[in-house]
């Protein structure tokens, strides 16, 4: 009985294997970190927006407080105080425009509010803007 010279294709295959199995691997590392990235940031993205909206929230029942049949446009100011740590956001802000409109000897009051929050820090720092209209429906003359 003969032996034949071993040609060492089996040890070319396995390195081949081996070197594309890493490469798959450090395709998914690569991935999974991407996916940490994209939901550290969702998470921010949502508390900034809700940040905002509860900033324009406050907005709102200043200018409309509960009971009253008119709208408080004294309450309508450039800057509300609102304090971002009960957000766990690094900042958090309101403004109101106000404008008064007269149609057919009637005065309207409509109210521009605008809340701006951004949570997460360095490259995960998010800011979302909330814009909302509001309008005095009791009309004055």
């Amino acid at each position: 009985m003969s032996y034949k010279k071993q040609q060492g294709s089996a040890l070319v295959l396995s390195l081949v294997v081996i070197t594309v199995m890493a490469v798959f691997a450090a395709a998914m590392v690569k991935l999974d970190w991407s996916n940490q990235e994209m939901t550290s940031r969702e998470v921010f993205a949502t508390q900034a927006w809700f940040a905002a909206h509860s900033a324009n929230e406050y907005a709102l029942t200043q200018l409309f407080p509960l009971g009253s049949k008119q709208s408080n446009p004294k309450a309508c100011i450039s800057n509300y105080p609102i304090s971002a740590d009960k957000f766990s956001c690094s900042s958090v802000s309101a403004s109101c425009t106000a404008t008064t409109i007269t149609e057919n000897g009637k005065t309207i009051n409509r109210y521009q509010l605008e809340a701006t929050a951004t949570c997460g820090t360095g490259k995960y720092a998010v800011t979302r803007i909330q814009e909302t209209w509001a309008k005095d429906l009791s009309e004055n003359e």
